[in-house]
């Protein structure tokens, strides 16, 4: 399988990083530029070499909803730059990352091989947690989202407030970009 083809989807991610800061994304805006956003839980993960020798990653995300656009495989794939390969270790500053069995909400754009590139590098990636006590589902990234549900609005920016995953849906739902019908 040739490899190189990967980068034509997130070749970008090399250039700009060295120069140019991340803008942070609303979830509003986060919708509006996913071409698919989809919430699963990663079931495999392999790191690969493309022709020009850089490292990259491929996730298998096990699709449980498709909130916006259309996967046409189950498991989904989605790439990344960086990984560790041999002694090899390739990184990109504020780069995704994905752990084995953790659940997620992705916003994602195809690349020409179908596969999906997360937005905004970390950005587009919510993990899932669980309050135990409460057993409420939260969404968080690190720009959206808390922990604690204790805390004080006033000590944190609204977007840090925590997240139900079902208001995250709802707000992803009513932004005024989902224009194509969910289908898996």
């Amino acid at each position: 399988m040739k490899t190189g083809a990967v980068f034509s989807g997130i070749a970008f991610f090399w250039l700009p990083l060295s120069a140019t800061p991340v803008a942070l994304l609303s979830i509003d805006q986060l919708a509006a530029k996913s071409d698919c956003i989809v919430h699963g839980t990663v079931i495999g993960k392999s790191v690969q070499k493309d022709t020009e020798g850089r490292i990259y990653t491929q996730v298998r995300l096990h699709v449980q909803d498709v909130w916006k656009g259309m996967v046409k495989a189950n498991p989904f794939v989605i790439v990344h730059s960086g990984g560790i390969l041999g002694n090899r270790r390739d990184s990109v500053s504020g780069g995704v990352s994905y752990k084995l069995g953790e659940e997620v909400v992705v916003f994602l754009a195809i690349n020409s091989r179908g596969e999906g590139v997360t937005l905004g590098m970390q950005q587009g990636k919510f993990w899932i947690w669980r309050d135990e006590s409460t057993k409420q589902r939260y969404a968080q990234s690190l720009y959206h989202g808390g922990r604690s549900a204790k805390a004080t609005a006033g000590y944190r920016f609204p977007a840090q407030l925590p997240l139900t995953l079902e208001n995250l849906k709802r707000q992803v739902a009513n932004s005024k970009s989902l224009s194509r019908k969910s289908t898996l």
